[in-house]
């Protein structure tokens, strides 16, 4: 019998840019950090809300607000089901010079929709961007 887990995604939108941070995964491999949003799995009672402001907390330092909820995704990893949901979030002007990355963070980039591709490696989320309105 499989395993489902819940996971959000804040997807820090300013103008029209969006925030990623590469975060370390492996240092067995040549490149051991992978771009992304902000994301975390759903703790045990938990609502996904609370969630997702807890890991902009976590990951950045700051505080996030929620805009809207963009779109939720499912996938299957062998034999573990992960469902997920993506926030478009903000952070107050102000706090973006008080961003502290925790250690397995290795930087953070603001960049365009289009340059994407250039950054996201993960097929998944790539794909679950198409069409979407961010």
């Amino acid at each position: 019998m499989g395993n489902t887990f819940l996971r959000v995604k804040g997807i820090i939108k300013k103008n029209d840019r969006y925030l990623l941070v590469k975060r370390w995964v492996d240092d067995r491999i040549p490149d051991p950090f992978v771009w992304e949003f902000i994301d975390a799995e759903v703790q045990h009672g938990e609502s996904p809300d609370d969630a997702v402001h807890r890991a902009i907390r976590e990951q950045l330092s700051i505080e996030g607000n929620i805009d809207k909820i963009e779109y939720i995704w499912s996938n299957m990893l062998g034999d573990t089901h992960c469902v997920g949901i993506a926030y478009v979030c903000s952070i107050a002007e102000d706090d973006e010079a008080n961003i502290v990355l925790p250690e397995e963070f290795g930087e953070y980039e603001w960049v365009s929709r289009e340059e994407f591709p250039y950054y996201i490696e993960n097929q998944y989320v790539l794909n679950d961007l198409e069409g979407k309105t961010l």
